[in-house]
C-alpha cells in the first residue's frame, strides 16, 4: 500500500484499516478503487453518486482529482458540465463521513488558519 491508500483508510475506524487494506493489498486496487472500497465500506453500503466515474474525462480532469483527494484526503469529483466562450463551466464535489471529516476540510482549505 502507499501513501494514497493509507489515506483512503484513515475514515474507517481500526478493525475496518485492517480488514479493507488486506482486500486492497490483495487484489492490488488503485488508490481510486481503494477509495471507492472505503466509501462503500463506510456509507453504510449506500455508495455516494460521485463515485461514478464518467469515461470521457480527460486525463487532466482524473489527475487533478487524484492531486485534489490526495490534498484534502477526501474523495474529490470533477464535473465539467459545459463549455462557454470563456472556457468550461463546472463544479467540485468533496465528500465527508461526518461533521468532523467537514471541519477538517474545511480548515485545510483555509490553508489551516483558525477562523478569527
Amino acid at each position: 500500500l502507499d501513501m494514497g491508500h493509507a489515506r483512503a483508510l484513515l475514515s474507517l475506524d481500526k478493525a475496518q484499516q485492517i480488514t479493507t487494506a488486506h482486500e486492497i493489498a490483495g487484489k492490488k486496487l488503485s488508490v481510486r478503487e481503494a477509495e471507492k472500497l472505503v466509501a462503500k465500506n463506510s456509507g453504510g453500503g449506500r455508495q455516494a453518486p460521485l463515485l461514478r466515474v464518467k469515461k470521457d474525462k480527460s486525463r487532466d480532469v482524473v489527475r487533478l482529482e487524484e492531486e485534489l483527494s490526495d490534498l484534502l484526503t477526501a474523495q474529490v469529483e470533477i464535473h465539467v458540465k459545459r463549455r462557454t466562450k470563456r472556457g468550461e463551466q463546472g463544479e467540485v464535489s468533496i465528500q465527508f463521513g461526518s461533521l468532523d471529516e467537514l471541519n477538517g476540510l474545511i480548515d485545510k482549505l483555509r490553508g489551516g488558519a483558525q477562523p478569527a
